[in-house]
């Protein structure tokens, strides 16, 4: 029996306990939670090649080095607020964003205090650092691993790349006209996803979301919600004393996010570069996410103390950079020209430009700073 199918079994069993335990029924947030991030056996914790060619998806740093100069540069704006500024990144994949970030500010003359990266998988955490290792001794000496959120905080940004995507999510369907609650239960001896009355905490907040859209969810409708959102975005503000946030991710303002053409919701689920419908395939070796309701973010960000300084598209946040002047030096035609179809991915409508928004968050410093921010990104 291979690793895979072994691990598969061991999280199905899993599983199945936990349905059992629970009286026939799990929700969607508790199935997520354990095939993504049990401890050895979620997919966060196998040791399969997950993100860029060869993996199951491929994140912005992973297809163009100049996504994440481009980010150095928009943020040395925020750093140089700052006397001794650290920069926290939470989720760091494979390494490659901090890789080039690092180097960019390095080459522009920026100097930090210490560049943390908070990851929870210990398969990517082996990764980051065998990259980080290749960076020259002054640069990689001011990295450093978090464990938790346990540290004083820091003066400085916090930057979180396709993150809160990957958080847990719980599904919700319109049957009857009541909101039920999406979940698994066993059907046979196999897993099966199967209905049940919602809490009143969830049909209150959906109930709220309706009122807020001015839409009354269609009979049929299915889609998500992260109802501990505000739980976890405490957890990582807590490790900026004063400073910026930035959130780069694929989502949609909450109108939009709840859609009535989007009445099968928002989660999508990734196995080796290819989309699968079904979240129960692949267990443990399928990647599961939903966009982002960048109307939440903004909502809990405000009740936390923090002011809504940018939110723009993806697209338009590097070109405010001029990414494509970022690859002006380089002397062959042909890589030059290999570059900018990279960057095209980012920035174009019809693929990253649009979908991936950005948010930056600021607390505790002078909004004269981020107005002259705005006028020199052209962004509202």
């Amino acid at each position: 029996m291979n690793a895979e199918i072994e691990q598969t079994l061991m999280l199905k069993q899993l599983l199945k306990n936990r349905i059992e335990q629970s009286d026939g029924w799990i929700p969607f947030d508790l199935f997520f939670n354990t095939i993504m991030y049990e401890p050895g056996l979620g997919y966060y914790s196998s040791g399969s090649h997950k993100i860029g060619e060869g993996g199951d998806f491929t994140t912005a740093p992973e297809i163009s080095k100049y996504f994440s100069k481009a980010i150095a540069r928009q943020t040395n704006r925020l750093l140089t607020m700052h006397a001794e500024p650290s920069i926290i990144e939470v989720g760091a994949g494979k390494g490659t964003f901090a890789f080039e970030y690092l180097k960019e500010l390095e080459e522009t003359g920026i100097e930090i205090n210490r560049y943390y990266i908070l990851e929870i998988s210990a398969d990517l955490k082996d990764r980051q650092m065998q990259l980080i290792s290749g960076l020259p001794k002054s640069i990689r000496d001011k990295v450093t691993w978090l464990e938790s959120l346990e540290m004083d905080p820091v003066d400085g940004i916090l930057i979180a790349n396709e993150v809160i995507d990957a958080l847990p999510f719980k599904r919700f369907t319109i049957e009857n006209e009541q909101i039920c609650e999406l979940g698994i239960t066993l059907t046979n001896g196999e897993l099966e996803e199967a209905t049940k009355k919602s809490s009143k905490r969830l049909i209150d907040e959906i109930g709220l979301i309706s009122i807020q859209i001015d839409r009354k969810f269609e009979e049929g409708f299915t889609s998500e919600i992260r109802l501990d959102f505000q739980k976890w975005f405490r957890g990582i503000s807590s490790l900026i004393n004063r400073g910026s946030m930035l959130f780069i991710d694929y989502g949609y303002v909450r109108s939009d996010f709840y859609r009535a053409d989007r009445s099968k919701g928002n989660m999508i689920c990734h196995y080796q570069n290819q989309v699968i419908e079904d979240p129960l395939q692949n267990l443990g070796y399928q990647d599961i996410s939903a966009s982002v309701d960048f109307t939440q973010l903004a909502d809990t960000a405000i009740e936390e103390g923090f002011f809504i300084d940018l939110f723009t598209s993806q697209g338009v946040f590097l070109l405010n950079e001029e990414s494509l002047n970022l690859i002006d030096d380089i002397d062959s035609n042909e890589l030059r020209i290999n570059e900018i179809q990279k960057l095209k991915q980012l920035i174009m409508p019809n693929q990253m430009g649009d979908i991936f928004k950005c948010m930056i968050l600021g607390k505790g410093i002078s909004r004269d700073n981020f107005e002259e921010l705005n006028q020199l990104t052209h962004t509202l």
